[in-house]
């Protein structure tokens, strides 16, 4: 897994370094996101971001995806 100690808590990634920081596939993400475990994306035109603050309380709290 991937830290984002580096970045900024207020910086939007997309969904290739939501993948590559949890080690987790496009499609396991969107289907949680449909199952409401995962947080939803910021929409911004045709991209999805996320917070990078929203990773960070899922690396150090994982229980959090458990359904």
């Amino acid at each position: 897994m991937k830290h984002l100690q580096y970045v900024k808590i207020g910086r939007l990634v997309d969904i290739t370094t939501v993948c590559d920081t949890l080690c987790r596939s496009r499609a396991s993400i969107y289907r949680d996101i449909k199952r409401g475990n995962f947080p939803k994306p910021i929409k911004l035109g045709n991209s999805s971001r996320w917070r990078v603050s929203d990773l960070q309380k899922i690396i150090e709290q994982p229980e959090l995806l458990v359904a």
